[in-house]
């Protein structure tokens, strides 16, 4: 059995900004966004977490049900800076968003699409970038 280590959460989102506790401001335009966390033990319940309307937000992904509704999600094999970096290379990231446990990374939240582009197009847009990235043996062998 493959352990899950990583999500993708695909969200449709309006024009808007994202205020987080903090008092941090992100800009989000008009199209579809892609998520990325961490799985660890929890993975279901980290899920279910991010695709609910949060009272108690902690994390920057909780912010985005204000401008934005989940619309699918992709468990993924691979670690979340990873999947980061991938998605880096082929879609624009939102700077700094969701990476605050990972400074290294630039963001954790990229636009992968346009409002009208399909959810099993996206979905399969991101399988191929991560695929591409991720899937080559010496991946799995360090």
């Amino acid at each position: 059995m493959v352990k899950a280590l990583s999500y993708v959460v695909i969200f449709q989102c309006r024009d808007g900004n994202v205020i987080t506790r903090g008092g941090r401001k992100f800009t989000i335009g008009n199209g579809l966004y892609a998520y990325v966390g961490s799985c660890g033990n929890a993975c279901a319940a980290r899920i279910i977490r991010h695709l609910s309307k949060v009272v108690n937000r902690f994390w920057h992904v909780d912010y985005l049900h204000d401008i934005c509704n989940e619309i699918a999600v992709m468990v993924l094999p691979f670690r979340e800076e990873d999947v980061a970096k991938a998605l880096l290379g082929k879609f624009l990231g939102v700077s700094n968003f969701g990476n605050s446990d990972k400074r290294e990374d630039i963001t954790h939240l990229f636009r992968v699409g346009s409002s009208s582009e399909s959810t099993i197009r996206v979905l399969y847009v991101l399988s191929k970038a991560i695929d591409e990235k991720l899937s080559s043996k010496s991946y799995w062998t360090k």
